[in-house]
């Protein structure tokens, strides 16, 4: 069983040149014109994130959790492989999550190739996390939204057949086929690199992940949905015939730490920016018809960001339920050791970077994270799951 948590660091690599003025006349993200984009402002972004993956790896975080969106001006990685594939060159020790691939939208040899490419660049450290995708990116890929749990799962089963079944083999499934699938390029870990499965509320997409044994990341949640959450996959995993542990269970949240408080909590502010136009939006957009289960709609409306709360949550009723963590190295430590003890999760991500964080005190952060909350945390010994 893990007996500790380990925590990875996550970047949005927001494009940060967007005011919120720039937003006010487009409802949805989708319909935000990219000629706001200036290549060479992406530039030096691009450069000043990658210095971050560098200084997470050398102050002594475990790990580096990178994904994937599309027609998002608040993160730059439309591609999460290319990412990863920066991340395994530049760094020397950290894990490499993949949280992760959108499979419904993307090819599944590909995929299998590519994933295979990035765990032997890392010599093994890469996890692959698959993913649906937002409703968002289904519909900008112009697929059937009723489609995408399907579409998911036969993406799945294929990648893993790719890895695990000697080839050459033909496939034919309803949504993918292939005359020969062959890939030679194969992972070094076997059978395969660890599979992640994120999620946010959906049942559905926990039950799947407790039937598989992978990993299951809760992105977010509130801590009494994130409870109920991880008691049902445990219930799943008993049903299915195995014990899991806190390797089977994860958490996302907001974390930025700074010298002190004061400094923290003001530029833990910039962890709002543009927040109530992300979601913004026709209903065809961000929760179609057949994307999601009434219980996983019901279950939506527990969440911090979610419409139908009603409101938005200010920045200090998120730090209340510590889904936003800011602070001085104590006031991280204390907060996030409350949160290890009471999930007992074996992994912890943390969003450093989510709007425009000057890039000198993103590095200073993940020193701090890195050199004093990060030892702290590593010393509360996790619990079973009973």
């Amino acid at each position: 069983m893990k007996d500790q948590v380990e925590v990875f660091f996550h970047s949005q690599q927001p494009y940060t040149h967007v005011e919120e003025d720039d937003l006010k006349n487009y409802p949805s993200r989708i319909q935000f014109p990219n000629d706001r984009f200036d290549p060479k402002k992406a530039v030096q972004l691009y450069n000043q994130y990658h210095e971050q993956y560098v200084c997470a790896d050398e102050s002594g975080l475990d790990g580096i959790m990178t994904n994937e969106h599309h027609a998002a001006y608040w993160n730059m990685k439309p591609s999460a492989n290319l990412d990863a594939a920066v991340i395994a060159k530049i760094t020397k020790r950290v894990k490499i999550a993949i949280l992760g691939n959108i499979l419904p939208i993307n090819d599944p040899i590909r995929m299998a190739e590519e994933i295979a490419m990035l765990d032997l660049y890392s010599n093994g450290r890469l996890i692959s996390g698959f993913v649906r995708g937002s409703p968002t990116e289904t519909l900008q890929a112009g697929l059937d939204p009723s489609e995408n749990r399907e579409r998911f799962e036969e993406s799945h089963d294929l990648i893993i057949k790719a890895w695990t079944t000697p080839g050459p083999f033909r496939y034919e499934g309803k949504h993918f086929h292939y005359r020969n699938v062959n890939p030679w390029v194969l992972p070094i870990q076997k059978p395969h690199p660890p599979i992640w499965f994120p999620g946010g509320s959906s049942p559905e997409s926990l039950n799947w992940a407790a039937t598989h044994q992978y990993t299951y990341i809760n992105l977010g949640a509130i801590l009494d949905l994130t409870l109920d959450l991880k008691r049902m996959y445990i219930e799943t995993a008993r049903e299915v015939g195995f014990t899991p542990g806190p390797e089977h269970f994860g958490y996302q949240l907001r974390c930025f730490c700074a010298d002190t408080d004061e400094t923290a909590q003001e530029i833990g502010r910039n962890f709002m920016w543009t927040v109530d136009h992300r979601l913004r939006g026709p209903r065809e957009h961000n929760d179609p018809p057949g994307y999601q289960s009434r219980a996983a709609s019901v279950l939506m409306k527990r969440r911090p960001g979610s419409s139908a709360r009603g409101r938005a949550m200010t920045y200090e009723e998120l730090q209340d339920i510590n889904t936003v963590v800011v602070g001085s190295p104590e006031t991280v430590t204390r907060k996030l050791r409350n949160l290890v003890e009471a999930l007992d999760p074996g992994y912890l991500i943390l969003i450093g970077i989510d709007g425009p964080i000057p890039h000198k005190h993103m590095l200073r952060s993940l020193e701090l994270l890195g050199t004093e909350v990060i030892p702290a945390l590593h010393e509360v010994k996790l619990q079973p799951y009973e």
